[in-house]
């Protein structure tokens, strides 16, 4: 078997993958301990952090290694160690390449509605139970689209009514201070 052929096997052997891939979408789905992993057809993990060494990156090197390989050993004439490099080299980009361009694409597609409390500061808020003088009574609010509650004292200390619309001030620790709404 000829260097040659072993290149434009790994070459056919990544696109018939990529076929693969695309033709069956996903292969399956899990819970583990309470986590949510989804593994696709392509080898690809989804755990909620994005890893370079995927199915999908390792499917790519080998494919990009087949085809520099190739136009190496076939069109350039390279012997073999220039041929490896160029192999290598071409994998490596393509690896990279493809796992920048679908970081940055799922990044800005992928949405959660996880939100740092300070996302709900300056927010307005309606009082779901009274706030009396110098005590603690309870907010709601939106942020990301999802309604959240909190505890709530007023800035001043002073009572605000259920139903009365606030501006949330600040947060110390789980609990809102807020302020009536002008």
């Amino acid at each position: 078997m000829t260097i040659g052929l072993i290149y434009t096997s790994l070459l056919a052997i990544g696109i018939v993958y990529a076929l693969f891939a695309t033709v069956f979408g996903w292969f399956a789905d899990h819970d583990v301990g309470g986590l949510h992993v989804d593994v696709d057809a392509s080898g690809h993990v989804d755990v909620g952090q994005p890893h370079p060494i995927s199915g999908t990156s390792i499917a790519t090197f080998i494919t990009g290694f087949g085809a520099g390989g190739t136009v190496a050993h076939y069109h350039f004439e390279w012997s073999l160690l220039p041929g490896l490099l160029a192999a290598s080299v071409t994998g490596m980009v393509l690896a990279g390449a493809a796992f920048a361009v679908l970081e940055m694409l799922f990044s800005r597609t992928q949405a959660g509605s996880e939100f740092a409390v300070g996302d709900a500061v300056g927010r307005v808020a309606e009082v779901i139970t009274s706030i009396a003088t110098g005590a603690t009574g309870e907010i709601a609010y939106s942020v990301k689209g999802q309604r959240e509650r909190a505890a709530a004292r007023a800035v001043d200390g002073a009572e605000i009514a259920k139903g009365r619309s606030v501006v949330i001030e600040r947060f110390v620790g789980a609990t809102a201070y807020v302020r009536p709404r002008e």
